[in-house]
């Protein structure tokens, strides 16, 4: 996105953009362009990042020594405990943190999980199952909810198989969805059912977007006068994962499944691990026909969910529709305020139209802390700040 970096005295650096681009302020706060040091990444080869695959092979800066300037400093990486261990950093600009030092254990086992927080063990974990929640409560901890800023969705790959090429098979499948029960019975509470892929409060949500009820005979109707009435689908699933849009992945799986196979459109699920299999044969290989997928928001820009997602030729979507490819860059482009809402409500239409994918739900994702924990604020982009936090009385 810029071409070029250049300071221009000691407290003054200049980025030159290689095009115009209305979210760049937004953009250029993302944590992941957080200010590191420049010695460590020389020192310990920030730079060689190498592809295997479809995954990627980090240097030492990754895991042993990542260093910044914020409230904690990386003390360990423990692979054998699957702990990250940071202690407090007493040279911080800021105000210091709480506590001295904080503990990341990688738990994957989601029961494991609420049993070590019930009992104990732990102090908090994210994103509990929302079936939980009461468990929790009465066992004392705090459900900390958080605003909703996210999108869940069910991507349909139109490469491998022709009918889904079809955009009469991709609006069935859309109708045959009850994305209200799905909300209702799967989502954390405060879930709502959507019909685009923006939240409310972002620039570009339109009520003009072509909206498609749950109706089943009209799915079937479209199946049949696609000629696709007998069609298998195979349904790409992640495991030993939750995401804030995607607490329960197989479980949601189960209840689109059954949906479509109501319509008569036969799904074999494929379940595959997060970061085992999922990711690569998803995004890289393009290899399933659906797949659950979705994104919670960097910041409050429309291109940052639906650029994301339809801006240019993925293997997950398997298109290369370049009215909405250009429609799309033409709303990134805008630096006016009002020019970029109306741009991207426009696109926001076409993607409507064409259904590349179909929105299914929106989640309010939580956070599960002890009756002890002080000074956590629950972040709508799941972006806590944990020099705040403290044990004891608040």
């Amino acid at each position: 996105m810029y071409d070029s970096c250049e300071a221009t005295d000691e407290h003054t650096a200049v980025l030159n953009l290689t095009k115009a681009k209305g979210a760049f302020p937004d953009a250029f706060g993302l944590t992941s362009l957080s200010i590191a040091s420049p010695q460590a990444l020389q020192e310990h080869n920030a730079d060689e990042v190498t592809q295997s695959g479809g995954s990627f092979d980090y240097p030492a800066f990754a895991d042993e020594h990542p260093t910044g300037t914020g409230p904690y400093e990386f003390e360990s990486y423990d692979r054998s405990a699957n702990t990250v261990t940071l202690v407090r950093n007493d040279d911080y600009w800021g105000d210091q943190a709480q506590m001295e030092r904080i503990v990341f254990r990688i738990i994957e086992d989601e029961n494991t999980r609420k049993q070590d927080m019930i009992s104990g063990q732990i102090d908090g974990y994210d994103l509990p199952n929302p079936g939980d929640y009461q468990e929790l409560r009465d066992s004392g901890a705090q459900v900390m909810v958080r605003p909703t800023f996210n999108i869940l969705y069910l991507g349909i790959n139109q490469e491998n198989t022709p009918e889904l090429e079809d955009v009469r098979v991709r609006k069935a499948i859309d109708h045959a969805i009850n994305k209200e029960q799905l909300a209702q019975n799967q989502m954390p509470e405060g879930a709502t059912a959507r019909d685009q892929f923006l939240p409310e409060e972002t620039d570009g949500y339109t009520d003009d977007v072509e909206t498609r009820e749950y109706d089943v005979e009209e799915a079937k109707r479209l199946l049949a006068e696609a000629g696709a009435e007998d069609l298998t689908l195979e349904f790409y699933v992640p495991t030993e994962v939750s995401r804030p849009y995607m607490p329960s992945p197989v479980d949601i799986a189960g209840a689109v499944s059954d949906d479509l196979k109501a319509v008569g459109i036969d799904v074999e699920m494929r379940q595959r691990p997060w970061n085992g299999g999922f990711l690569d044969d998803v995004q890289q290989a393009g290899e399933h026909d659906l797949h659950l997928l979705g994104w919670t928001g960097d910041y409050g820009d429309a291109g940052n969910f639906i650029g994301t997602f339809f801006g240019r030729y993925k293997a997950e979507f398997g298109f290369n529709n370049q009215e909405i490819f250009s429609a799309l860059s033409e709303a990134d482009s805008k630096v006016d305020d009002e020019e970029q809402k109306q741009a991207y409500e426009e696109a926001s239409v076409k993607i409507s139209e064409y259904v590349p994918a179909v929105p299914l739900t929106s989640s309010p994702p939580a956070i599960v802390v002890g009756a002890d924990i002080q000074g956590l604020v629950p972040s709508p982009l799941t972006d806590e700040r944990f020099a705040t936090v403290h044990k004891g009385e608040s």
